[in-house]
């Protein structure tokens, strides 16, 4: 070997050396940097000087400065991030609704203000002519309202927050997206043969570190090197240089109020069902929970408002005039399609609320039919209008106009139900607390009641039922448009009676049959809540005598029939899921799964992201201890190069003085 092949051969060592430790320190200085990969001096033997006698070395190069990086592991940890963001962003949001699920939830909030409610009416109908108890009833219905509005804007506060969210999170995707795109950019610019900056490799890790916590990724690596960047369901965020904008729809698809969407801007393509993970994810998820929480409330106050009204139309008020509806709430909502290029008009009414769901639906018109689809189930049920109108979910949905194949509309059956409920009722002489008849033995006469009843009969004290129909046989069928009227009830000889006004206008007949069958039905007005009921009385015992004779009169002021009945509305089958009490109790036990839920989904989330960061950092770490070993290593052998250099200059020297 030559004297100069031995100075190469301790330059390369050098050289090698120094790069080993420029490495190493690179790396102990960047040990705090977020997103720092660890790097790794590749160094390889140079190809050897073959000679007669063998080969001869000729020292050592740099290979490469490589990144210590996995990609599985990255996106272990991004698939982890974006699931841990997710679960803590709908807990958050959950958690702003616990006031409207207290502790002790049937004890305080909504629930004890129904209680209330009823119980006040219980109250009432122990002196049913007591206006303090009656305007008790109206009070206790005002708190119950105060109730409502307090849980509405707590709803409503919490949906405008949820848009918020989205906004944020739509303006941070689209700055890591556009920031992702310029590194493919510098990435393409990289010269042939030559290897992509690490540092800038290690910005593009740091920007889809970010980019995972604000939605669920997946990444593919091009033979250019550059990276596509879609979310989980394939909407397409980042390819090549060019990054594809979001943007928030407030309103969503059907412009509802307190929803929002997600879209591409400028083509407004809908991708709210790609978008899953991260801080959007988990809010368009809160936004779907929420709003299953207020369709729940809207609910519940459809059935307080039914069955509160419609006992209210069974009975009479303190003057004897019948009920009238003590709370209001609007009726279901149908949102159209932004996209809807035909003219039909549609619109809902709720005709069965105990077979009403707890969810929307959508309708689409196909060219022929409407399919409507459970947006909860996800079923579908092709349905052709029959004189306007179609009937689901306990509705009667009315379309007028023509529409656009492939139209489309949102059926909300509660719609704002929650927020508009009230109470409408201000005169507490209004509360229907009496039957609206009570039966005598005897005649009016005079003024008076006189009973000359030779036989034994008698008849209850009434109550109300769906007819079946046709009449019982026997049953004498008043007619609606007598209701109200004082009647009287005369046995014309053996079994036979008719019915007359106190006038003594013939009104109906019937015949007596034994006790225990039907005498008598009220049918109650057709433009009446009640109406499709009668209130029926029945033979109680005893045998009729010709002659006999009995006085249906006003229950009013002091019959409680109707309030007895109204304070156990509550607990009477009402809606999709039983009673009001059975209703309540389900909304408290969904929240509460719910959120128990969703608190263990993100504890299982934050251990496994604890652990991808772990095994990621083990990777792709700095470790302190192993670099300054290498420090130490790369040092002896930088000295150790120079010392080769060093011999080299002093032979050459040596050489040069023996000539």
């Amino acid at each position: 070997m030559s004297l100069t092949s031995i100075l190469q051969v301790g330059l390369s060592g050098v050289l090698a050396s120094e790069n080993a430790l420029q490495t190493v320190s690179n790396n102990i200085a960047n040990e705090n940097t977020p997103s720092y990969v660890s790097e790794t001096a590749i160094l390889s033997e140079n190809a050897s000087q073959p000679k007669a006698y063998g080969s001869l070395g000729a020292g050592v190069g740099t290979q490469s400065i490589q990144r210590n990086f996995s990609s599985y592991a990255e996106n272990q940890v991004l698939n982890a991030t974006s699931l841990a963001t997710a679960f803590s962003g709908q807990a958050n949001t959950l958690s702003t609704l616990s006031s409207l699920f207290p502790v002790g939830f049937t004890q305080s909030g909504l629930p004890a203000a129904i209680q209330a409610f009823f119980a006040s009416v219980q109250t009432l109908s122990t002196n049913p002519s007591s206006i303090p108890n009656r305007q008790s009833v109206l009070s206790q219905a005002g708190s119950l309202s105060a109730q409502y509005q307090n849980a509405t804007t707590n709803i409503s506060n919490t949906q405008t927050s949820l848009v918020q969210q989205m906004q944020q999170s739509v303006s941070k995707i689209n700055g890591l997206s556009t920031q992702l795109a310029s590194i493919n950019q510098e990435i393409l610019k990289t010269p042939k043969g030559t290897q992509v900056s690490n540092s800038l490799l290690d910005q593009q890790s740091a920007a889809l570190t970010s980019l995972a916590g604000q939605v669920g990724i997946s990444t593919i690596q091009q033979p250019n090197g550059t990276l596509i960047v879609a979310t989980k369901s394939g909407a397409t965020l980042v390819d090549g240089s060019q990054s594809l904008q979001l943007q928030v729809q407030t309103g969503g698809t059907y412009q509802q109020a307190g929803q929002a969407g997600i879209v591409y801007q400028p083509t407004g393509q809908v991708l709210t069902s790609k978008i899953t993970g991260g801080q959007l994810g988990g809010a368009i998820t809160a936004q779907q929970q929420v709003s299953t929480i207020q369709m729940q409330f809207g609910l519940l106050a459809q059935g307080i408002a039914a069955v509160t009204n419609t006992q209210q139309a069974q009975g009479v008020d303190l003057h004897g005039n019948i009920g009238q509806p003590m709370f209001a709430v609007n009726g279901p909502q149908v949102f159209p399609a932004r996209s809807n290029l035909g003219s039909a008009i549609v619109s809902a009414t709720i005709t069965d609320l105990s077979t009403t769901p707890p969810t929307t639906f959508t309708l689409e018109y196909n060219g022929s039919q409407w399919n409507v689809t459970n947006n909860s189930t996800g079923s579908s049920t092709a349905m052709t209008a029959s004189g306007g109108q179609l009937a689901f979910g306990g509705m009667t949905v009315g379309i007028s106009g023509t529409p656009a194949t492939g139209d489309s509309y949102l059926v909300n059956p509660v719609g704002s139900t929650a927020g508009s409920f009230r109470v409408v009722m201000t005169n507490p002489n209004q509360v229907a607390a009496a039957a609206p008849y009570v039966a005598s033995a005897g005649s009016l006469q005079n003024g008076g009641l006189v009973n000359t009843n030779a036989g034994a009969e008698t008849l209850s004290s009434g109550m109300v039922l769906a007819p079946s129909g046709s009449a019982v046989s026997g049953a004498a069928v008043i007619a609606s448009g007598f209701f109200g009227q004082p009647l009287t009830v005369t046995f014309s000889g053996g079994t036979q009676f008719n019915v007359t006004t106190s006038g003594g206008a013939f009104v109906a007949s019937g015949m007596w049959s034994a006790s225990g069958t039907t005498a008598l039905e009220v049918r109650y007005p057709s433009n009446s809540l009640a109406s499709g009921s009668a209130f029926v009385f029945s033979w109680a015992g005893g045998t009729p005598a010709s002659g006999d004779a009995f006085t249906l009169s006003s229950g009013a002021p002091g019959s409680n029939a109707n309030a007895v009945s109204m304070s156990q509305a509550a607990s009477l089958p009402a809606l999709s899921a039983g009673s009001l009490n059975q209703f309540t109790a389900n909304m408290s036990n969904s929240y509460g799964n719910l959120l128990q839920g969703v608190n263990q989904g993100g504890a299982v989330a934050q251990t496994t992201l604890t652990q991808a960061k772990t095994a990621l950092s083990n990777i792709s770490g700095v470790n302190l201890n192993a670099e300054a070993a290498l420090v130490v290593s790369y040092t002896q052998a930088y000295q150790a190069a120079s010392a080769v250099i060093q011999t080299s200059n002093t032979l050459f020297q040596n050489l040069l003085q023996s000539i």
